[in-house]
């Protein structure tokens, strides 16, 4: 269900924690489409929780049991704070919330979670409770963003939280108890936490937070509620969120890691389903879930070489672009310096101090496109070995028939 969003995808699902949805409608999103269905609206006027439960299907108004099980994916979307004087429930989440817990943070006298923070892992947990072999996406911005983290922190079934992408929100990590970090550094690599510094709401971030914490290279001259709402982020074509180099890397590795992970859950389930239906495995459906296994850990590790070949190509076109404004640049103080000399003269000077077109542009910019063909020949061997492993379980699959019908139905 995530594998193949972006980051700018990623960012509109969080934007629809401010849509207005009914039970039972779809959530879409630009370029990708429905990304599930609505099937809880949470409303919780006590404590102010807003907060919506999406499905990978669309469930009846009373599902059964069965109906239930067979929801594989969640997205969790916890809204963030009304702004002031714009909503019936603005006080709630600003003063008994936001105020409270930003009181928290900046003393650095830590008292404990709010009622909404309570509230949000309450509704995290009976989710997970209700769909018990789903996998769980948590979204959420600002004071969302803090519901996210304690949820996440407090949820009774940790193994199955897949992911969490969060945004411009106070760092609640002192809040929570010895237990609740523990887990929280457990799942550190399935939670982004995206933060732009020259938002003034994202405090607390000179100590230890929750999850990967990325720092967004943002935009300037943005004003205050817009650079709060995502104002300064900043994207490349591929849908990339401009971030240091350094997270960019993090950030990719432990993207891959979900991926793998999320493959192999999928793979115990039908080896669970296989044993049962026939009391062990045969010695095909072994090697298909062999196979199986190698191809997930080869895709996800492809995934990886993929992106860095973008990055890459980006990184190899930037530095050629700056060799050939560095040789004009050479060019142009040696015209300024011997002004008296012609044109020839001039490169001739330059070249007699070792200064040529070909030593400062064009053997740099070869080898640069030798060293990145190497490259891309490496990801073009990891594409061969991912297909044929493909092939080689398709026909597999065209051989036994009743194995292929399991495969089909997980």
């Amino acid at each position: 269900m995530t594998s193949n969003f972006t980051d700018k995808d990623r960012e509109n699902i969080a934007w629809k924690q401010y849509s207005d949805y009914k039970e039972g409608q779809s959530v879409n999103i630009p370029d990708k489409g429905t990304i599930g269905y609505v099937s809880k609206v949470v409303n919780n006027k006590e404590t102010g929780e807003q907060s919506y439960i999406i499905t990978d299907i669309r469930l009846p108004e009373n599902p059964t049991q069965a109906q239930l099980e067979s929801v594989k994916n969640v997205t969790v979307l916890y809204r963030g704070s009304t702004a002031p004087f714009s909503g019936d429930d603005w006080t709630t989440d600003w003063f008994k919330n936001d105020i409270p817990i930003a009181k928290q943070i900046v003393t650095n006298d830590f008292t404990g979670p709010t009622s909404q923070l309570k509230s949000a892992a309450e509704t995290l947990n009976q989710q997970m409770g209700r769909y018990p072999n789903a996998y769980f996406d948590i979204y959420g911005h600002s004071l969302g963003s803090m519901n996210g983290q304690y949820a996440l922190a407090e949820s009774d079934f940790p193994e199955r939280i897949r992911s969490a992408y969060l945004y411009q929100g106070p760092n609640i990590y002192g809040l929570l108890t010895k237990e609740q970090k523990l887990q929280a550094d457990k799942l550190r690599d399935q939670v982004f936490n995206y933060v732009d510094f020259q938002d003034m709401i994202p405090i607390g971030y000179d100590l230890k937070g929750i999850g990967i914490i990325i720092p967004v290279n943002s935009k300037d001259d943005v004003g205050f509620t817009d650079r709060h709402m995502w104002g300064g982020y900043q994207y490349d074509k591929n849908g990339n969120l401009n971030v240091p180099e350094g997270k960019m890397i993090a950030i990719r590795t432990a993207q891959t890691k979900i991926f793998i992970n999320d493959q192999l859950n999928t793979l115990n389930k039908l080896a669970a389903k296989l044993k049962a239906s026939g009391g062990g495995l045969s010695s095909s459906e072994e090697i298909f879930l062999d196979s199986q296994r190698v191809l997930a850990i080869a895709n996800g590790v492809y995934q990886l070489v993929e992106q860095a070949i973008q990055d890459l190509s980006k990184e190899y076109d930037s530095i050629i672009e700056e060799i050939g404004e560095l040789w004009n640049k050479t060019l142009d103080t040696a015209r300024n310096t011997g002004a008296h000399l012609n044109e020839s003269e001039v490169i001739a000077a330059l070249s007699a101090g070792g200064c040529t077109k070909q030593t400062l542009v064009t053997q740099p910019v070869n080898d640069l496109k030798d060293k990145l063909s190497e490259i891309k020949n490496i990801g073009a061997d990891y594409v061969s070995l991912v297909d044929q492993i493909k092939a080689g379980v398709a026909e597999q699959l065209a051989a036994d028939q009743d194995l292929a019908r399991q495969v089909a139905n997980i």
